[in-house]
């Protein structure tokens, strides 16, 4: 099942369901079924009543579907003509870093350009070193150690948004990652979905001890969606192929293959420190070759983003131009951002 929250004008976002190619909410499925299904009134409650809900929810859609002809148009958009939230009402959102080759190729690209810095340039090479550094076993009893930050929650949104640009970058990129949505504890894994976390790359390396905020915290940037699909559709959520369009064109293209943990393992070490609610959503890691600091080749304003994923769909976004002049970068300018400095 391919699970949405969506909206019409300026409605409320409603949650939902993908028919074919039609958005269809459970309120309308319940009504035209005369089904009580208080367990699909929201995304919080269908996540906290998994696995029951999940069943719920495919017995609707299979009623639906038969009838789904009959319906009026207003009744069952087009996906095309909504417009789709971030899947699930976000409880909590993790960055856990486990692509380790992106990781690797990060540092070397940002050592380009901060090593004649005596600040930034001895913390990428410990944080290279670390990266490239098999940790100790952990102990008996104790979930291998693995690294994450937290996310802004105030910047989460959904498909098809335009990303403002900060006026402290002159290097914003995108992050494909493959994320998992937590349901409950009889059924850790309610899908997947997309996550394009937006990084300012030149502020960046000051951030690797400290936070990053300048580097991620910005308006909408961390993206999901399109669809929280559910794991019987996704297959082998560690083998799926993933290509970046820019302006229509292939840009960048990786794989979920070098996902070094499972969602298990993220859970685990996760829940040693804190329980874990429904609704929270952990990205595995950026996916190597897909973005602009890997390749030191950078996206311009204006650009129109697609980020597809084998089974999960494609999350769109395109990148603002600046609302005013950028502030000096500390890396060398860029000719397309010339005419905002």
């Amino acid at each position: 099942m391919k699970l949405i929250r969506f909206s019409q004008g300026d409605s409320k976002p409603r949650f939902g369901i993908v028919i074919g190619d039609r958005a269809v909410a459970f309120t309308t499925l319940t009504q035209r079924s005369g089904v009580a299904a208080p367990e699909l009134s929201d995304s919080r409650a269908y996540l906290a009543g998994l696995p029951a809900s999940e069943l719920a929810a495919r017995e609707l859609a299979a009623w639906g579907e038969a009838r789904l002809v009959e319906w009026p148009e207003g009744e069952k958009p087009k996906v095309q003509d909504v417009r789709l939230h971030e899947p699930v009402e976000v409880t909590a959102l993790f960055d856990f870093g486990l692509t380790p080759r992106h990781l690797k190729s990060s540092a070397e690209t940002m050592m380009r350009y901060e090593k004649d810095n005596p600040q930034t340039a001895p913390m990428l090479q410990a944080f290279a070193k670390m990266v490239l550094t098999k940790p100790p076993a952990p102990p008996e009893g104790v979930p291998e150690r693995l690294s994450y930050y937290k996310c802004n929650m105030n910047s989460i949104a959904g498909d098809g948004e335009t990303i403002p640009w900060p006026l402290y970058t002159s290097r914003l990129d995108i992050e494909p990652e493959l994320a998992v949505v937590y349901g409950n504890p009889q059924q850790p894994v309610a899908g997947f979905c997309i996550f394009n976390d937006v990084s300012a790359r030149d502020v960046q390396a000051q951030e690797l001890f400290g936070g990053f905020c300048l580097a991620k915290d910005m308006d909408k940037g961390n993206q999901l969606g399109p669809y929280l699909v559910t794991a019987d559709e996704v297959g082998d959520p560690y083998a799926l192929e993933v290509v970046v369009k820019v302006d229509g064109q292939v840009r960048y293209q990786g794989s979920t293959t070098e996902i070094d943990h499972k969602a298990e393992e993220v859970f685990a070490w996760l829940g040693f420190i804190t329980s874990i609610k429904p609704g929270t959503v952990m990205g595995f890691g950026t996916i190597p070759d897909c973005t602009g600091l890997d390749h030191d080749d950078f996206l311009d304003p204006g650009a129109a983003i697609e980020i597809c994923f084998e089974r999960l769909g494609t999350l769109r976004c395109r990148f603002a131009q600046p609302a005013g002049r950028l502030l000096p970068s500390r890396w060398p300018l860029r000719p397309a951002l010339q005419r905002f400095c």
